[in-house]
């Protein structure tokens, strides 16, 4: 292939990628689109580097040369150099940073994997400074990061997935657009990989044809990672009985990828009709529980099974790899025999619980199932700890709220004593200075109806009344304003010292009640 029909050939793969990933924003207001292109030195995304240098003008780009040193061979500083060189050459920013031998010590275990985790952090950084930027213009797009996985790269990793034995999503590969969690902004950080389609061999054609000069990073032949001995020993042997099996793995991942996002779409609809719809309205994120039907779950398939586990494990805050599948499959066996367990670790601090038609993930310190009555959850209490209740007031608290109405003596209502209602009640609001709504405190005592003054402390009345004891730190408690006095543990009892008594002028109608 000459020179001419090679740089056309990679240049139509980049553009046949924009025209099928829409890897770049089209910008229709004349303002360029910043884009922060990851390059190690490496042939690879140098090369990247000089084909989107060459459209960035018909695409309407804004080019940042981003390099992370990771700082774990002597001439690392040598690569930065030659990066830095290479951007002033193509009079585009540099931005770089090296990594402190703390930082390559905490990385992970997995040296390769904790590299990348920070490399990605890096780029968050920088698209978090230029965030709104543009060749000092205003924009308000988040700059797209570009790094430069090659088809061979692609390859690599679907059989690396293989050999672990991963499911869909790995056996898919990297995909052309990727969104990385971004705790340096607003929305996910959008990444791109415009190569991904491009054999290697046509990339190092191109820049020995184009007289370009990289940088060989030496621990890419280290045996040590399992990338470069797939690479380097594995490959090649399989390439001697399979000549094709670069595009073969593409493919493959081409159609896992379909497959994969079919899967998603079906685990997500399965997931919103099981999920109890009062926990999905929920506000707090992630929420403190997911509760699900237990019984609408039994009847699915296996894999949708396995999908909606994993789905439930990310909206309580679990990461992938948190729900791997050892953990999903143990909890999806459990979920499908009989047993009705109660707070079984999970991850983290979440674990899950059971009963005969639902089933929760949940935080250790909160409730596995939201309960039938008024409760003010852990989230109520560090947000508000007290609430004042006015007369004629109210206050919404989860899903209930708390009425509060004034009336004469002689508006109550001529069977006030004989309701049923344990959540309403009437007292004497000259008994009362203010009405605040607040929890229950260790050892915390009062005198309720019935003992004819006598006081008794709450945690005894919550056993008489056989109330569980994960609901006790949460039960709703009205007291006086002016002296902290109980006025009523709703639900249980009334204070003896705020009944309503023949020389009583005017009363306060308490009630909870469903929203």
């Amino acid at each position: 292939m000459t020179t001419p029909e090679l740089t056309a050939r990679l240049y139509r793969s980049l553009w046949q990628a924009q025209e099928h990933h829409h890897l770049f924003p089209i910008q229709s207001d004349g303002i360029a689109h910043p884009v922060i292109v990851g390059v190690s030195g490496g042939a690879d995304s140098v090369c990247l580097l000089h084909l989107l240098a060459g459209l960035a003008p018909p695409w309407h780009l804004a080019l940042h040369v981003a390099h992370l040193d990771h700082n774990v061979r002597p001439d690392s500083a040598e690569d930065a150099a030659f990066v830095q060189r290479l951007a002033e050459g193509l009079e585009l920013p540099f931005h770089c940073r090296r990594l402190s031998h703390e930082e390559i010590d905490g990385a992970d275990n997995n040296l390769e994997a904790g590299l990348r985790r920070l490399r990605y952090g890096f780029f968050a950084d920088v698209a978090g400074s230029l965030t709104g930027i543009s060749n000092g213009q205003s924009n308000p797009q988040q700059p797209t990061v570009a790094v430069a996985h090659t088809a061979d790269d692609q390859a690599e990793t679907i059989l690396m997935h293989a050999l672990r034995g991963s499911g869909l999503n790995g056996l898919a590969g990297m995909r052309p657009v990727t969104n990385l969690a971004n705790s340096n902004g607003p929305a996910p950080l959008r990444l791109v990989r415009p190569l991904l389609d491009v054999p290697r061999t046509h990339i190092l054609q191109y820049l020995d044809d184009h007289g370009i000069v990289w940088r060989e990073d030496p621990s890419n032949r280290e045996m040590r990672f399992a990338r470069n001995w797939l690479r380097h020993q594995i490959l090649p042997e399989l390439r001697k009985l399979y000549p094709n099996l670069t595009p073969a793995l593409a493919r493959l991942g081409a159609l896992m990828a379909e497959e994969s996002d079919r899967a998603d779409r079906i685990n997500a609809e399965a997931f919103q009709r099981l999920r109890e719809q009062s926990e999905a309205a929920a506000t707090t994120h992630p929420a403190v529980r997911v509760v699900l039907h237990r019984v609408g779950f039994r009847g699915l398939d296996v894999a949708t099974q396995r999908g909606v586990l994993r789905l439930a494990g990310l909206s309580i805050g679990l990461l992938a790899e948190d729900m791997d599948y050892e953990r999903t499959e143990t909890l999806r066996l459990a979920l499908t025999g009989d047993d009705n367990p109660r707070a079984l670790p999970l991850a983290g601090q979440i674990v899950w619980s059971a009963d005969g038609s639902r089933f929760s993930l949940h935080k250790r310190s909160a409730l596995a199932f939201q309960p039938s009555t008024p409760f003010l959850d852990d989230h109520w209490r560090d947000q508000h700890a007290t609430v004042a209740l006015a007369a004629d007031g109210e206050v919404a608290v989860a899903g209930w709220r708390l009425i509060c109405q004034a009336a004469d003596l002689a508006d109550l209502p001529p069977l006030w004593q004989a309701t049923n209602d344990p959540w309403q009640v009437w007292c004497d609001a000259g008994q009362v200075a203010g009405l605040v709504l607040t929890t229950p405190q260790q050892g915390q005592r009062f005198a309720p109806l019935g003992l004819a003054g006598r006081h008794k402390n709450i945690g005894d009345l919550f056993t008489d009344n056989k109330v569980a004891v994960e609901l006790r730190a949460g039960w709703p408690l009205l007291v006086d304003g002016s002296n902290g006095e109980v006025v009523w543990l709703c639900g249980l009892r009334l204070a003896h010292h705020a009944r309503i008594r023949p020389e009583t002028e005017s009363v306060l109608h308490l009630q909870w009640s469903k929203e």
